[in-house]
């Protein structure tokens, strides 16, 4: 499974990578140390975090190839998505989005930066 950042993503995301930084995609379904609670919704919701290095990510046992560096997930969340994924910006809403070739997975994907 591959994560593709769009360019202009990547412009967008790229100050918040570095050495001491890992990407998690999170399914904010209330499991885990950064979903606080769960979507109510029959709509999927996910949350692209940049956390430090450090971070336990016991519970993030996928990790995805992508072209900003390995993403970590819950094993369980991928099975909602493509092999091939992309992550785009909106740049007029500065909307992200998480879509698969089967259509768009999240059109408002959460971007955090957790110290």
């Amino acid at each position: 499974m591959k994560i593709t950042f769009t360019q202009a993503a990547i412009d967008r995301l790229q100050k918040f990578t570095g050495d001491d930084v890992k990407i998690v995609l999170d399914f904010d379904d209330g499991v885990g140390p950064f979903s606080n609670e769960a979507n109510c919704t029959l709509a999927l919701s996910f949350n692209l975090l940049f956390v430090n290095k450090d971070q336990d990510l016991s519970e993030f046992g996928s990790v995805l190839d992508s072209n900003l560096g390995p993403v970590y997930a819950k094993p369980y969340s991928t099975q909602q998505m493509d092999e091939d994924m992309t992550i785009d910006v909106n740049a007029k809403y500065l909307r992200y989005s998480l879509a698969g070739r089967g259509g768009e997975l999240d059109p408002a994907l959460g971007i955090k930066q957790i110290a």
